[in-house]
């Protein structure tokens, strides 16, 4: 029964939207959820993984240059995140380096697993289709915002805490993290604060900003 009813949201989901072919570029697992919501395959490689936020905002901002190199496997010791890892108990995860940023591959089993799905879903990127996400967690300072709130893409946008949301034109208030210095987790509960189908069917989005398409 609740395969059924699974399949049926996902089936009343899709008719609402009348794009599919959308890349999410996102700072944490945030795409894949999205991307199960709708019943789409993962046309990005940034889902089951998280980037610390100084590591997104430079994938952001030279996007195809990085997607073009290949991925370097490390321990955990190597990682210039040690101290956080290590804080979080994430030894055994899979980190990569990607040039000068790391990729911490958190719901993946192995280093071949990982590979094999990022170098799969690199391939399936669609440039011309972009929706970057950001969220305030990870290490994430003013600074980081600040840049990515200067990103000059069509559609983006950031959950921040509601401290933060008045600051910068890509923001989203994140309510659920009201008097919160950062976002600890914004996969269940982001629904409530943007319109998902607005913003995938939009021609230009900027925070809660939404320019309709043709």
């Amino acid at each position: 029964m609740n395969k059924y009813l699974d399949k049926l949201l996902v089936k009343m989901r899709r008719k609402k939207i009348n794009n599919t072919d959308f890349s999410i570029i996102c700072n944490n697992c945030w795409g894949g959820y999205v991307y199960r919501r709708y019943g789409l395959p993962y046309l990005s490689p940034t889902v089951g993984l998280y980037f610390y936020a100084s590591d997104y905002i430079k994938l952001v901002y030279d996007l195809k240059n990085y997607m073009e190199k290949p991925l370097v496997f490390i321990p955990y010791v190597e990682s210039k995140h040690k101290a956080e890892i290590i804080k979080k108990g994430q030894q055994n995860a899979p980190i990569a380096r990607l040039g000068d940023i790391e990729i911490i591959f958190l719901h993946y089993k192995s280093e071949k697993e990982a590979r094999e799905k990022w170098e799969r879903r690199v391939k399936r990127i669609n440039y011309h289709n972009l929706i970057f996400k950001f969220s305030k967690m990870n290490g994430c300072t003013l600074e980081d915002l600040r840049k990515f709130d200067e990103l000059a893409v069509s559609k983006k946008f950031m959950f921040v805490p509601p401290s933060d949301a008045t600051t910068f034109k890509s923001a989203i208030a994140f309510k659920s993290a009201k008097n919160l210095e950062e976002i600890k987790q914004d996969t269940d509960e982001y629904n409530r604060y943007v319109q998902l189908n607005k913003v995938i069917n939009a021609q230009y989005v900027c925070g809660n900003y939404i320019q309709k398409g043709e």
